[in-house]
């Protein structure tokens, strides 16, 4: 009896269950789902977009849900609207849009999403196909920015610019810069409309050979080519001039100037050296200038040559300061020297201090002897001497400071005064004073001969004279008037 039951029910549970299958059969079977493609060939930028219509036989209203649950990495899907409420026997349609979430490169791609009832008793699912086609000749545009001539022995400098067309980032984007004689990789991501310059610094050997050179660039992300630029460049003959310019600093000044032309054609330079109005002056060259322009105190010189490779130039200007500076030193020691040698090192200054007159004329003077030792050493045995004209005289009493050696007197009435000393020492004073005196008027003009005074400087004689006086009277200041 129990197990008729058990059989019983096992029979019951499998025609429900075959019962609900067969309805769920019957109700995709009662759905009609229809993909109309409006425009599916596409580039990465873009999208595709498909009409989609939901048909129904149910004897029920029913919603369905459109592309619901659908998730890729790749894609994006949008249903609008994305429930459709279908009522038996009609149908209705929404619009499907299906973007790229990022590069994609050339291609078909097959899509699958799922139209499912609310009450989920119909689930379909539909495939999609959307085909990728080439942005155009360019996905990234490409500008390859370098001279189109170029020195080899200073290298270049070269610049890649790329602009991303597509609305996504774009990444493992690679640069691939090539030539025969370089070959550069470099991998770079790209943002979404942006723009990158990428810098390359190009080296190369000195002996390479000056012709025309074909630089290319292509980018690409895997397999996939973006873009790409190209663009000859040519080796060219350069001239490399250096400059040194060399300044002494010594009593003869030089200033050197050089120039050499290493480089591979011929050149024209040109040297300016400006100087002051005193350089000017002194200036001499190895080679004359071409032109000396003047102008507020100031003289600048011009060369200019030309200079084939290998070839070198130097331009010199020498001011001989010192060989000037030497001869004035010279001319200034020698004017010293001369100065100093004939510098009296004894000075004699005869001066008449006082004059005694009466009506008539001149009756007594009084005479001073003023000696001084100017040398740099003490001096001995000095003799001074003085005379005195006819009519006037000396006594014994008439001494006031020293009184003379030898008084002689000549046959014609001169008198002859002689002093002996024993030494002058450096910069030491001697004064010598006396009263000469006339037993008559003296009317006229009365001439005192110049005083003398020796000694010896070494081996060597010395014989110094002093200054000549002439006294007037009143008589013959008036005559000196009148004429």
């Amino acid at each position: 009896m129990n197990l008729m039951r058990k059989l019983a029910l096992l029979v019951f549970f499998v025609l429900i269950l075959s019962f609900g299958v067969n309805a769920k059969e019957q109700a995709r079977d009662d759905v009609e789902v229809t993909i109309t493609s409006e425009n599916n060939q596409i580039t990465a930028n873009d999208f595709a977009i498909f009409d989609v219509r939901v048909a129904s036989n149910l004897l029920r209203n029913s919603d369905f849900f459109v592309a619901k649950n659908f998730y890729s990495d790749k894609w994006r899907v949008t249903a609008d609207p994305y429930i459709l409420s279908v009522q038996s026997g009609y149908g209705e349609t929404t619009r499907l849009k299906v973007t790229p979430l990022g590069f994609l490169a050339p291609g078909k791609y097959n899509l699958i999403l799922t139209v499912e009832s609310r009450d989920k008793t119909v689930v379909k699912e539909v495939p999609l196909e959307v085909e990728i086609i080439p942005f155009g000749e360019e996905n990234v545009k490409t500008d390859l920015i370098v001279d189109d001539k170029i020195d080899p022995r200073t290298g270049a400098v070269a610049r890649i610019k790329l602009e991303n067309l597509f609305n996504h980032d774009v990444e493992d984007v690679t640069i691939l810069f090539t030539s025969e004689l370089f070959d550069f990789k470099r991998e770079v991501e790209l943002k979404a409309n942006e723009i990158k310059i990428e810098k390359f610094n190009l080296e190369f050997e000195t002996n390479v050979a000056l012709r025309e050179y074909l630089f290319r660039v292509n980018v690409k992300s895997g397999h996939e080519v973006l873009g790409g630029a190209s663009k000859k460049v040519e080796f060219t003959p350069y001239a490399e001039v250096t400059e040194k310019i060399f300044r002494s600093n010594n009593f003869n000044k030089k200033i050197v100037v050089t120039k050499e032309n290493t480089g591979t054609e011929e050149s024209t330079e040109t040297v300016s050296i400006e100087l002051t109005s005193f350089e000017n002056l002194l200036a001499t060259y190895n080679v004359k200038p071409d032109e000396v322009e003047s102008g507020d105190g100031t003289h600048t010189a011009f060369w200019t040559f030309n200079l084939n490779p290998g070839d070198r130039r130097d331009i010199i200007i020498t001011l001989p300061y010192g060989t000037y500076l030497a001869g004035l030193l010279l001319i200034i020691v020698v004017i010293y020297m001369g100065l100093y040698v004939s510098r009296k090192k004894v000075v004699l200054v005869k001066r008449v201090m006082d004059v005694h007159k009466d009506q008539e004329g001149i009756r007594g003077i009084k005479i001073i002897l003023h000696l001084t030792n100017r040398g740099n050493k003490a001096i001995h045995k000095i003799r001074v001497i003085d005379y005195l004209p006819k009519l006037v005289a000396a006594s014994s009493k008439d001494f006031t400071t020293m009184k003379p050696s030898k008084v002689q007197r000549s046959a014609d009435g001169r008198m002859r005064l002689v002093w002996d000393l024993d030494g002058l020492d450096r910069g030491e004073e001697r004064i010598i004073s006396y009263v000469a005196k006339s037993k008559l008027s003296i009317i006229g003009r009365l001439a005192l001969p110049d005083a003398v005074v020796e000694y010896y400087s070494g081996r060597k004689y010395v014989h110094v004279c002093s200054n000549k006086l002439t006294l007037l009277t009143k008589e013959s200041e008036k005559e000196k008037k009148s004429d």
